[in-house]
């Protein structure tokens, strides 16, 4: 059996004591959340972007400490908002991993891209060089046998919810959904960036989107075991986290606030069945 955890968008900002209101929301919310996300029981915990809200050295260091307080494997594809003040290069040095890897295991294979532009604030849509592009190609086409699951920060374009809306996706020029279709059995595409819950089946794949932490205090849960691979999103119940959040959703400068961020319950859970592997006789 595998299991995931999956966090959205959480947005951990810098914010000077000076401004105490926010300070103190800040406080009172980011860390009690995060320990409630690496309390999980998961095999990996992913970060779906976005990890920071400004991009600061500061903010990565902050956030990165408290992980590393727990003894879970983590893993953290960057986000449009994480790469807005330094190089990817600086993003690196405090990272544990590439921006972009794959890792496989006895149950599927796991592909991590890295589908931001650098130190572009103006433009928060998403993008891959020629050179990334060609190695997931390359990914694509392995071990057809065994689901692919890949997580980005950006949504295909025209897939799970806002999709289709100015700078919320990759640029569809890169024509990702070719690529896509060149695989042979179960693939699925998780992302953030558009801070709502979203499933959408298309063309063989499913795209799960999950929404930001602030929008809707909750985990996604991935799970792939007896022939099938389950997911369900996760809610917080801790009242203080709840209400932080609820405060800071309204009160954090430059906050992408959707009306909705739930979805529809097809947008929160599903089921995905696995098809039997081949037996092989010596």
């Amino acid at each position: 059996m595998l299991r995931l955890a999956l966090m959205g968008d959480l947005h951990y900002p810098l914010i000077e004591q000076a401004n105490r209101e926010l300070f103190e929301l800040r406080e009172g919310f980011y860390f009690n959340f995060l320990k409630s996300f690496l309390d999980l029981e998961a095999d990996l915990h992913i970060s779906l972007g976005d990890l920071t809200h400004n991009g600061l050295m500061q903010e990565f260091e902050e956030v990165y400490h408290c992980i590393r307080t727990s003894p879970v494997s983590f893993r953290h594809v960057l986000g449009n908002h994480d790469a807005y003040a330094m190089s990817k290069a600086q993003i690196s040095s405090v990272m544990d991993h590439p921006p972009y890897e794959a890792l496989e295991t006895e149950e599927a294979l796991l592909v991590f891209l890295d589908s931001t532009r650098e130190l572009q604030p103006q433009d928060w849509s998403g993008d891959l060089d020629a050179q990334q592009l060609e190695w997931l190609e390359s990914q694509i086409q392995r071990n057809p046998d065994k689901p692919i699951l890949i997580f980005a920060h950006h949504p295909v374009y025209d897939t799970t919810h806002m999709s289709r809306e100015n700078k919320m996706h990759i640029d569809p020029l890169l024509d990702i959904p070719s690529i896509l279709g060149k695989r042979n059995g179960i693939g699925l595409y998780f992302n953030g960036h558009n801070h709502t819950h979203s499933i959408v089946h298309k063309e063989g794949w499913s795209f799960i989107q999950t929404a930001a932490c602030l929008c809707d205090p909750s985990f996604r849960i991935v799970e792939i075991d007896s022939g099938q691979i389950q997911t369900r999103v996760n809610h917080v119940e801790d009242p203080e986290i709840l209400q932080h959040a609820h405060e800071l959703f309204k009160k954090l400068p430059g906050y992408h606030a959707p009306m909705n961020a739930h979805g529809e319950p097809s947008d929160r859970n599903c089921s995905i069945l696995l098809p039997q592997r081949k037996a092989y006789s010596s």
